[in-house]
């Protein structure tokens, strides 16, 4: 079987970038888990089909000259990410996809989209960093499927306008903690409270629908009144505007002021710094709990995936984003409504010493279920089965051309 990535080399949720290694930008590779199973799997190949738009350092550009470098630069990313050539076939034409392939792209790269007619194959994107941006382009490709880490079809109010279009097969995938994020402390030494992770962020698309552009209320709500929670949870969430030093760009801004202040904000200004310069695992395991507020379109936060392979007590809305993973409050959770009033009330319940038998088997068997079902390897399998068994249907109605 083969899997078709577009554009593979600018992907930065399956590889680090070149611009990542040229700037020296950290990065979280997102999904290299499942890029790494593919690799493994003898009867799979995968290949990078690299379009008209695939120079992943300058996207936007339709020049033919600079765009005729998206090879090279493919080969050097590749190299620099230790993947052997050998191991990832290079599309170059629309024509090389074939029927029988599985054709996967990702939303949040607008260039991935650019076909010049819709491939005659079965095609998967994934809402990785969901938004609302290329629905219009979404729509033309009229995927066969596609995923997330939450249903965004049933979780986000205004799904619906952008992408009522699509009445297919929309899955839920589980995050993926890495390998590092394990328990270290044991639970008994540990400080016996919560503690806070996350970065709060502002996408303008929201005012529309909540009439705030805050995309992780719950997060802020514990940044804004991280005095008054001490008692209960130790605050690191990280405002991502903390550290800008110039106003972000805006619609109303002309072409030359929103270039400068994209130059300005990438080589002069450090975000989160601060939120960065601490060891995550080493957190999570100084604490017995762990929150990490969810996103108000219908996301958690991977962070709950890491506290949870860390050791903690994960507490989280009781709003059913859990549930689709398979996981039961009060079993491998600790739920809450949002409010900070009853996130005291459950932080001080389980504080007390009657319930420290109770919190620790809540975060023993968080942490095997998470470790037994949220790995890479699990992940990818589950997720591959699903694209196959998907796809199989797509051949019985779609017979080739």
């Amino acid at each position: 079987m083969r899997i078709v990535f577009v554009n593979l080399h600018g992907n930065e949720f399956l590889v680090k970038t070149l611009n990542k290694f040229i700037f020296k930008q950290s990065v979280a590779i997102k999904h290299k888990y499942l890029l790494d199973y593919l690799l493994s799997r003898d009867d799979v190949e995968v290949c990078s089909y690299i379009n008209k738009r695939g120079l992943s350092l300058s996207y936007t550009t339709r020049n033919r000259l600079l765009q005729s470098f998206r090879f090279l630069e493919h080969r050097i990313t590749m190299r620099k990410n230790g993947l052997s050539r050998a191991k990832i076939k290079v599309l170059k034409s629309e024509d090389e996809i074939r029927h029988d392939d599985i054709v996967i792209l990702y939303q949040v790269f607008g260039p991935q989209m650019d076909f010049k007619r819709r491939p005659d194959a079965f095609l998967a994107i994934s809402q990785l960093h969901f938004s609302v941006r290329q629905a219009e382009a979404m729509e033309k490709l009229d995927p066969d499927l596609m995923y997330n880490e939450s249903n965004m079809q049933q979780r986000f109010i205004a799904f619906d306008e952008y992408f009522g279009w699509f009445k297919k097969q929309y899955l839920v995938i589980p995050f993926v903690f890495a390998e590092r994020f394990k328990p270290i402390k044991p639970f008994a030494e540990r400080q016996n409270k919560a503690v806070s992770v996350g970065t709060v962020t502002y996408p303008e698309y929201l005012v529309k629908y909540y009439g705030h552009n805050c995309l992780q209320p719950a997060r802020k709500q514990v940044y804004d009144h991280a005095e008054e929670l001490k008692p209960w949870v130790d605050c690191f969430n990280s405002d991502y505007l903390e550290d800008t030093k110039l106003a972000q760009a805006s619609k109303h801004d002309n072409k030359f002021t929103r270039i400068f202040k994209r130059l300005h904000d990438k080589f002069f200004v450090g975000h989160q710094k601060k939120y960065y310069s601490f060891d995550m695992v080493e957190k999570f395991n100084d604490y017995k709990m762990c929150v990490v507020g969810e996103e108000i379109i219908g996301l958690p936060g991977i962070g709950f995936v890491e506290g949870m392979a860390s050791g903690c007590a994960y507490i989280g809305q009781t709003v059913g984003y859990y549930e689709d993973y398979g996981m039961q409050e009060g079993v491998h959770y600790i739920g809450y409504d949002g409010t900070l009033d009853d996130l005291k009330a459950k932080i001080s319940y389980y504080q007390q010493p009657e319930h420290q038998q109770e919190l620790e088997k809540i975060a023993q068997t968080g942490c095997e279920f998470v470790r037994s079902h949220f790995n890479g390897p699990a992940a990818a399998k589950s997720l591959l089965d699903n694209l196959l068994e998907a796809q199989q249907r797509w051949l019985a109605e779609h017979p080739q051309k």
